[in-house]
């Protein structure tokens, strides 16, 4: 068994979409599964949940590219492939905290930093990346830093 439960639920809706039939789906969530078992192969190690976060978070982007791709090009069928596949994926990540719970969290670790200027800004963000990296859109942690210290 992973230490990912994360993991551990994609193989198991895998199997169930195979067995209910959904084919796309099912290619879908193995094709994550694929680029997990290639991350762990590749760093010798069994991913942890953070880990497959990761994993799952850029493919998301890949897929967001592609879908970008597709709807410049009026390419409607592939970009509503792209969309589908998206939203599958994000279902395993967790809730990210909305613009109010973030600015929270950043007026915060500024307070408890001591931090004053925005030449540290580099501190704050390495500090909610290590400990909130997954529940927080790091692009809204920046925009909300550098209003909050110009």
């Amino acid at each position: 068994m992973s230490k990912s439960a994360i993991k551990d639920s994609i193989q198991s809706d895998q199997i169930k979409y195979l067995k209910e039939g959904n084919k796309e789906d099912s290619s879908t969530l193995r094709f994550a599964l694929s680029f997990i078992n290639k991350e762990e192969k590749d760093k010798n190690i069994v991913l942890n949940d953070s880990e497959v976060i990761k994993v799952l978070k850029s493919m998301i982007k890949r897929n967001k590219d592609s879908y970008d791709q597709f709807m410049n090009a009026s390419r409607q069928e592939l970009a509503d492939k792209e969309k589908k596949e998206m939203d599958l994926l994000s279902t395993y990540l967790p809730e990210v905290l909305g613009e109010v719970e973030t600015e929270e969290l950043v007026k915060k670790i500024i307070t408890e930093l001591g931090i004053t200027s925005i030449k540290e800004m580099g501190k704050a963000m390495g500090m909610i990346k290590n400990n909130h990296g997954d529940t927080v859109d790091m692009s809204l942690v920046s925009s909300f830093i550098k209003k909050l210290l110009s």
